[in-house]
């Protein structure tokens, strides 16, 4: 009863991964955060003129550093959109992307550091600044090199050998992807609108790594009806757990979100080796 949409919702959701993983996709995407980045100094050029009417001049920093949190910004938004089109793909490519939108959320932050200490002379207050800038670098650079580390070593295995179930899994998780889409859309439409308010815009990728908890919870829950090992069900439900260590991170203050970062990146690399040398004789 449940298939018939189902499929209709898979073939919408591959036309849909079609056209964003099209080349044309991609040279447009660069072509917009190039574009956004250019506008916003040219807004704050304009601003520091004294061009910008009164009523929009209130909502503009006089700080060239805002321009390139915009530039980060517009590069989480279609990171994030294209961790939703790797979910039905592999449960432990959709973590590694979570990584990466981390590591670019930490680095993002760093840049953001700057903005006060080009208006500090005193050096005693900029000394804060810099342990801030430079635990969020660091902290994204190990997650860097952890994300290298656990592609490395992963190995792919198959939940199950009958092909049916299979396909129908990762139907499933295409289903799931495309509630994402939906839901994605929204918190992006929330965030503009907040935006135009003039108030607080990055509470969106919080909120959609909160979604994606629920979602990775539901993944593996639904994984037990194709694959009931002891041992899938550990990795999958590790992975899980990295996942609300990464949403922890992103609401941790400075110093503790690149911890928490770092041993999620650090437990996922030992879950990952130990799942990938386990021996398939011994399921």
């Amino acid at each position: 009863m449940l298939q018939q949409p189902i499929n209709i919702i898979s073939i919408i959701y591959d036309k849909l991964e079609s056209f964003w993983e099209s080349r044309n996709n991609m040279k447009f995407i660069g072509t917009v955060t190039v574009f956004g980045y250019l506008l916003s100094l040219a807004v704050i050029q304009l601003n520091i003129w004294g061009y910008i009417p009164e009523s929009i001049s209130e909502y503009i920093h006089n700080n060239y550093f805002d321009a390139v949190g915009v530039a980060f910004s517009l590069l989480l938004f279609f990171e994030v959109v294209g961790l939703v089109f790797v979910l039905p793909r592999s449960f432990s490519g959709s973590l590694i992307m979570q990584f990466e939108i981390l590591s670019l959320i930490l680095l993002r932050h760093a840049f953001e550091e700057f903005k006060f200490i080009g208006d500090i002379i005193n050096i005693e207050n900029i000394s804060d600044y810099m342990f801030h800038m430079l635990s969020n670098a660091f902290g994204a650079l190990v997650i860097f090199g952890g994300i290298l580390i656990i592609k490395n070593i992963q190995k792919h295995r198959d939940y199950t050998k009958n092909k049916w179930d299979r396909d129908r899994f990762i139907q499933i998780k295409k289903v799931v992807a495309f509630i994402l889409v939906g839901i994605f859309a929204y918190l992006a439409l929330e965030d503009l609108y907040l935006l135009f308010l003039g108030e607080n815009t990055f509470k969106f990728f919080k909120t959609f790594y909160s979604v994606l908890v629920f979602s990775d919870i539901f993944i593996v829950l639904v994984s037990l009806r194709y694959n009931h090992s002891y041992i899938v069900l550990f990795r999958n439900s590790g992975f899980a757990f990295a996942t609300v260590l990464l949403r922890v991170a992103l609401t941790a203050p400075v110093y503790i979100n690149s911890v928490i970062g770092i041993i999620a990146v650090l437990f996922t690399m030992l879950l990952t080796y130990i799942y990938s040398n386990y021996s398939l004789s011994e399921e």
